[in-house]
This record gives C-alpha cells, sequence and structure tokens, in this order.
C-alpha cells in the first residue's frame, strides 16, 4: 500500500454487483450525453449473504437505540473486548482491563495497519481507502464490503431524526457525493442496499465535463435524493444555481458555519445537516442545538486528557476516543480522533458539545489577553464562510484567510476586532470558492501556547 494508493485489480460488474441483474440505469448515468469523465469503477459487491448482514445491522442498532449511562459502559463492550484481544495482533499483551487499556492514535493505524486486522477475517474482502492527509501524513484504511455498506443504514438513522427517507428503486438516484476539487476518483455506481438505486460520485471541476454546462445539466436530469459533500463543494454547486430538489444535504469533513448553512437552506429548500464523522468508523453524530447527537449505539465515546492516558470526569472537555465498531479490518479500542469536545447524555442519548476537529488554541490580544478559538468559531459561524485558516504569529499579528463568494475582508475583520477588543492587528484575505478548489480543512493555529 505504502508503493501507490491507487486501485489495484479491476472487477467485472458481476463481481461488483451479484445481486444485481439489470444494470441500465448503471449504464444510463455513465453514457448519458452530459455525463462527466468518470476515471473509477464501483460497486459494493454485496452478495446475499453480505446484505443480510447489513440489513441485521440496522435492525441491531437502527430500530430501537440503546446507549450507557453516565458511569457505565455499553452491554456490548466486555465481549467486543475479548474478541480483539483473542484474534487482533495489535491489541495482544496490552493487559485485559479496560479501564487501565492504553489509547491508540492515527500514527499506530498508519504504520502498522495490518496488526489491526482480526484473524477471523476474510481477506477476500478486503477494500482499501486511503485518507488526502490534509491532517497529517496519508493514512490507509481498511475494511470489508459489509462495514462499507453499512454507511447507509448510519444514514438511515440520521434522516429519520427529520423524518425523511430514501426511496429505494432501480430507476432513481439515491446519492450524489458532491466534491469540487482538482482531482478525484469519480463513478458511477448502484446500491443494493437502496434495490438498484443509483450513487454518484461527481467532481465539479470543469476538467471533468466535455462542456461548460454539463455539470448542471447533468444533475437536473438524474436529481439525486441526498447532496453529501463539504460546504467548500456546496457552495460551489451553488454557483451553478442547478434546479435540484433534494430531500437533504449532508455536510462533512469540514466545519458547517450558520451562514453557509442558511444560505444553502434558503437556496435548496431543504435541511442542510451537519454530519460528524471519520474515515475510521464512519458516521458518528450530527449536529444539533445541544451539540452533535449521537446516532451508533456500536460506538462507546469517552473523554481523555490530551496529552496523558486518562480519561476526563463526566463533563469536561478534552480529546474524542472512540471504541467499537462492525469493521474486522479494523476494529477500535480507545481510539483517540484528536477532535475535542465534552460529553453530555440527555434522555439516554450521548450528545459531543463544543466540537472542534482541532486542539483547542488560544490566541492573545496585545495586551496578552486570552481568546479561546470556540469563541471565535461561534462568531463566525454566523457568516457563509465554507473555510478559513487563522494564524497568530509572534508578534500577535492574526493571519486569516477565509473561503467565501459573498464574505468581504472588511466583515472579517469587523467581527475580529470586536473579539479581540480592538486590541489585535489583522490581515485578512478572502479567496473565492471555484469548481476546481484545493483547500484543506478549516484550522487554527498560533506560535504560542496551545491549550
Amino acid at each position: 500500500m505504502d508503493v501507490s494508493s491507487d486501485p489495484q485489480i479491476a472487477l467485472t460488474d458481476a463481481e461488483r454487483f451479484p445481486l444485481l441483474d439489470d444494470l441500465s440505469f448503471l449504464n444510463a448515468l455513465k453514457q448519458d450525453a452530459c455525463a462527466p469523465k468518470f476515471n473509477f469503477k464501483s460497486g459494493d459487491r454485496l452478495d446475499a449473504v453480505r446484505l443480510s448482514k447489513v440489513n441485521a445491522y440496522k435492525a441491531q442498532y437502527y430500530n430501537e437505540k440503546v446507549f450507557w449511562n453516565e458511569g457505565e459502559t455499553p452491554i456490548w463492550l466486555t465481549g467486543y473486548l475479548e474478541w480483539c484481544l483473542r484474534t487482533v495482533p495489535f491489541y495482544r499483551n496490552k493487559g485485559s482491563d479496560f479501564d487501565s487499556f492504553p489509547t491508540i492514535s492515527r500514527e499506530d493505524i498508519r504504520k502498522y495497519p495490518y496488526l489491526f486486522v482480526s484473524n477471523e477475517a476474510d481477506l477476500k474482502e478486503l477494500l482499501v481507502y486511503y485518507t488526502s492527509g490534509s491532517t497529517g501524513p496519508k493514512l490507509d484504511v481498511l475494511f470489508d464490503a459489509v462495514s462499507q455498506a453499512s454507511w447507509l443504514p448510519q444514514i438511515e438513522s440520521v434522516l429519520k431524526d427529520f423524518d425523511i427517507s430514501i426511496t429505494k428503486s432501480k430507476d432513481t438516484t439515491a446519492i450524489a457525493l458532491i466534491c469540487a476539487q482538482e482531482k478525484t476518483l469519480t463513478y458511477a455506481s448502484l446500491s443494493a442496499y437502496l434495490e438498484g438505486a443509483g450513487i454518484l460520485k461527481i467532481n465539479l471541476n470543469p476538467s471533468e465535463w466535455n462542456h461548460p454546462d454539463d455539470a448542471k445539466k447533468y444533475l437536473e436530469k438524474y436529481n439525486p435524493q441526498i447532496l453529501t459533500g463539504d460546504p467548500i463543494a456546496f457552495m460551489a454547486l451553488l454557483d451553478l444555481k442547478p434546479k435540484l430538489t433534494p430531500k437533504t444535504l449532508l455536510s462533512s469533513a469540514m466545519k458547517l458555519t450558520k451562514g453557509t448553512k442558511g444560505k444553502l437552506e434558503a437556496y435548496f429548500k431543504c435541511p442542510v445537516i451537519d454530519l460528524y464523522s471519520l474515515t475510521e468508523c464512519r458516521n458518528i453524530g450530527y449536529a444539533s442545538e445541544y451539540g452533535h447527537k449521537v446516532i451508533r449505539p456500536d460506538l462507546y465515546l469517552e473523554i481523555f486528557d490530551e496529552h496523558e492516558d486518562v480519561q476526563l470526569p463526566y463533563g469536561e472537555r478534552g480529546e474524542l476516543v472512540v471504541t467499537g465498531g462492525i469493521n474486522p479490518f479494523l476494529p477500535l479500542i480507545r481510539y483517540r480522533t484528536g477532535d475535542f469536545c465534552s460529553l453530555k447524555i440527555e434522555n439516554g442519548v450521548p450528545y459531543l458539545v463544543d466540537l472542534e476537529a482541532r486542539n483547542p488554541v488560544v490566541f492573545f490580544t496585545k495586551s496578552e489577553v486570552k481568546i479561546n478559538n470556540i469563541d471565535i468559531s461561534n462568531r463566525l459561524s454566523k457568516l457563509s464562510l465554507a473555510g478559513f485558516k487563522m494564524h497568530q504569529e509572534k508578534d500577535k499579528r492574526i493571519q486569516f484567510t477565509g473561503y467565501s463568494n459573498d464574505v468581504t475582508s472588511e466583515e472579517i475583520i469587523e467581527i475580529l476586532n470586536s473579539i479581540f477588543k480592538n486590541d489585535i492587528d489583522i490581515v485578512a484575505e478572502i479567496q473565492k470558492i471555484s469548481q476546481n478548489n484545493s483547500i484543506d480543512k478549516s484550522q487554527y493555529s498560533s506560535e504560542f501556547s496551545i491549550l
């Protein structure tokens, strides 16, 4: 995997879609006159046995959700820990007491992906996905067809809270993943779990299309029920002014500000849901008025001290640590996510409060008054920023770069001056969003101390 992470094995359509005999809709998606220049072939590889496992996963964790209470652990945790210790090489000789079990990191998975594979995993099922490395070195993530396809029941679990359902039919496009990047894999596929409905991944970059207006025409023709993507991609899509009627937009990967959310909802006339997910274990929760509502009873969530293997008391803020999942190629025990929040349980449901996808960063005014980045996030969230970077130099000068097609640098300076009590020097730049962005996730950084 270190030599090349590009696709290495070409499967036939029969291998990609064992349960789907009629591929006419797939061919229509791929051969349409306005179709993009797809560069990859994808399929869910679900046969009858694998599909039954996905449906069983939904039945177990979707219909009735049982989490855990304060001071308790989930009922499945003991058995899960025993299975990991027995079958996963990385966890051997680390003790059997969960309370004293050490945390693991992204670097552990990056260096030793093979050691996290259960001895009971079927190597013929192996699939590999890798992250772009925007938050660090590239990470290979191993999984199988069942754990991959289980993202759909997870999405349905979120949609249920909004009284939204996905229509399952071989003649409809269920989901389109929208990208606005220089380069990414793109494909048209079908989902056996959704009874043959179409799944698209497209890139709005004009170089991926034969004619300038093909992206708009193609999306309008197939009118996906659900649009997924990040705020950058959605704002690039908004620039095309497509006539679409999605049931919802699912935003992930980057922080979704209230301003961007409001602008998207006003245009598309549907809810825009802010998802929190990790490549390592897929969807975890979605933003609500109380915090990010957790949707996965098969994941146990804890809050740890950032620097020491110490679990923090209930309600304290620290690093989110995850245990669980159904992936035999990457079972997680106390995996440090690199994200920070506090955990609250309301009416039997866990919430991630003030979730920030970066270490908390302290900024300083010229007169040494401390400013927490969470306060900055709360103020900037009112603007339609699709993303931003904010850095404080040694002389305390603030360097700010934002991505938006309507916010001005003057607005940013005004808000930051208000937060910093006009006791700061600010250089702000706003970069326009296009259909071929090369933008990392929003981040804070400082040449001073970090909390």
